[in-house]
């Protein structure tokens, strides 16, 4: 479990009841259909069908598409329906920039305190990347990446910084997406950033953990970067 849900599958869970809760739910399930690459930009998301998936009525569902345009995480089409955003290469170098200091400020915290067990599951969530990686699929590759990084966050005591990464991860989610090819670095390799960083935390190495954390970032725009428009 994730930022609160299953994140290999996103699924809607327990509908809750009332109004309120009801847009709240529906808030949360699309936000997190966008976290883990669910929707690509452009996409559009029309209301009844959305609703009809979720198994909702159209209101709460509506009150929580809007609550998404307000925060910048979807857009209204001229025909007023919700839709994906595109990303700009510029606007992904600043979310990709501000994402790279938050994660490097959760990764001095969680190197103090972090588990062996814990990073045995960001070990399991590592193969998962690369079995992905070894059957040629891009997407399952990028879902994978995303959970490994949302795994970690979710082992900080940080929440308020946890919430602000989160939110990057809405934008980011559909640039993934839209991926048609796999990341530059085999997983697989053992000097991958991913398996530096699970090392970097065993020895509760600071500096080796945001090196790491660096090149991760670096590769993850050589992956990304060339797909965006100008």
């Amino acid at each position: 479990m994730i930022f609160g849900v299953n994140s290999e599958t996103a699924q809607p869970g327990t509908r809750p009841e009332g109004r309120g809760a009801l847009a709240a739910y529906a808030y949360q399930q699309i936000r997190d259909q966008l976290i883990y690459c669910n929707y690509q930009g452009g996409e559009r998301l029309v209301l009844r069908p959305l609703a009809a998936t979720l198994g909702l009525s159209p209101t709460p569902v509506r009150e929580a598409l809007l609550r998404l345009v307000s925060e910048q995480a979807l857009a209204l089409d001229d025909r007023n329906t919700a839709c994906v955003p595109l990303t700009s290469r510029a606007l992904f170098l600043e979310i990709h920039a501000v994402r790279g200091d938050l994660e490097e400020r959760i990764s001095r915290e969680l190197v103090t305190h972090i588990t062996p067990e814990q990073v045995a599951i960001l070990a399991d969530r590592h193969r998962a990347f690369i079995t992905a990686y070894e059957a040629a699929d891009p997407r399952g590759a990028a879902i994978a990446n995303v959970v490994f990084h949302s795994t970690a966050a979710s082992f900080s005591r940080l929440l308020l910084t946890v919430g602000l990464i989160r939110g990057l991860w809405v934008r980011m989610g559909p640039i993934y997406a839209a991926t048609n090819c796999l990341p530059t670095i085999n997983p697989a390799d053992a000097d991958h950033p991913h398996q530096l960083m699970m090392d970097a935390f065993l020895r509760r190495d600071a500096d080796g953990l945001v090196e790491a954390l660096r090149r991760d970032f670096m590769q993850a725009r050589s992956w990304l970067e060339p797909l965006l428009p100008d």
